[in-house]
């Protein structure tokens, strides 16, 4: 706030994180810096991952304090981090601005390291064996807001000698419905400037709002895809995701097959085993038709009881059953362990724990 002859002006500071290299260039020369002073500060945000201006070493005082008062950078708290006992699997819960709170995963695996991470606070879609859709929808999150959840981890990955290799969108929220600050997020990632990651690294799930499965296949983008399934019976699919009284399996498949056809790229399949719902021998041999047009991967996932709800995970007998069918007939799965249990890491647990408190 500046007081000219009398009259207060109020300079509403951008937030530098979540601005584009191009973006950022133009805001940085209208308050007359230099090309390069663009590249030197983008690389302090996004390759060093630093949350201070003094620190901008290379930058000089006088510049810093130009960017102190234009430009903020966000603040992200950690308010608990949990790791498993029983296998590779730690959960951070994080406040952002506003009290909002968000959730990710850290999944380690032969020495790589998945990180899934939240689009949104809350979620819209009401999916019924979810423990976000049991917290009401805040917000979609800003780009800095899903940058800051891959910076934190990685430097704390850092310090163990260690770094993220995989980012998956899977977290609370459904990211379609957060396209553009989706997208956005990983161009940043991807720059050669920031953390350099490949976009093969990454991956977009989606419950199957085909719209944006359309927009998805326009960007003819190297990200990959997963789609949510969970059940391919248009009753039983639509009883537990709502998403699918607008958008019935025979819609989404065909927005799915037109996606591989342009992009070539294999796509994964989410279907969470649930007893006595979607995980008989008749369901296996049903999901077998679905996808037979398809190049494609399945992860099963055994259900993570969610408190509230009254679904329960299928034995180990019919998990197994369910996994032979489809390979049996030629279709290539994977049937997950279930990680992170005793540290409430299905997406959303965390989060309504800490709001029960």
């Amino acid at each position: 706030m500046y007081i000219i002859n009398m009259k207060v002006i109020i300079i509403e500071k951008l937030n530098i994180s979540g601005l584009k290299y191009d973006t950022l260039e133009k805001e940085l020369l209208k308050l007359n810096f230099k090309k390069y002073n663009v590249k030197q500060i983008f690389n302090w945000l996004h390759n060093k991952m630093e949350d201070n201006f003094d620190n901008f070493s290379n930058i000089s005082k006088e510049n810093r304090n130009i960017l102190s008062k234009n430009f903020f950078i966000p603040e992200i708290t950690l308010l608990d981090h949990l790791i498993s006992e029983n296998d590779n699997t730690e959960k951070f819960l994080f406040k952002l601005q506003g009290n909002v709170l968000i959730e990710s995963v850290l999944i380690g695996h032969k020495n790589r390291y998945t990180l899934c991470v939240s689009s949104q606070a809350g979620c819209a879609l009401g999916c019924e064996f979810c423990a976000t859709a049991t917290m009401k929808f805040e917000k979609n999150l800003d780009i800095s807001e899903i940058l800051m959840q891959f910076y934190y981890v990685q430097k704390y990955l850092n310090q163990k000698g260690n770094k993220l290799d995989n980012v998956v969108f899977m977290g609370m929220g459904e990211p379609f419905l957060n396209f553009d600050n989706v997208m956005d997020s990983i161009d940043i990632l991807n720059s050669i400037d920031g953390q350099n990651c490949s976009k093969r690294n990454f991956t977009v799930s989606t419950s199957g709002l085909v719209p944006y499965i359309e927009k998805f296949t326009d960007l003819d983008s190297q990200v990959n895809l997963a789609v949510s399934l969970h059940s391919v019976n248009d009753e039983y699919r639509s009883k537990i995701m709502p998403v699918n009284k607008k958008y019935p399996l025979k819609d989404l498949k065909k927005s799915l097959l037109a996606y591989q056809k342009k992009t070539k790229k294999r796509i994964s399949f989410e279907y969470i085993l649930i007893d006595d719902f979607n995980c008989s021998k008749n369901d296996a041999f049903e999901l077998t038709k679905f996808l037979r047009e398809f190049s494609c991967l399945v992860n099963l996932i055994p259900y993570n009881p969610v408190a509230g709800k009254s679904y329960a995970t299928p034995s180990k007998t019919r998990q197994q059953e369910f996994y032979r069918i489809l390979l049996k007939n030629n279709i290539n799965a994977t049937l997950r362990e279930t990680k992170g249990q005793d540290i409430a890491a299905a997406c959303g647990q965390l989060k309504v724990k800490r709001e029960l408190i």
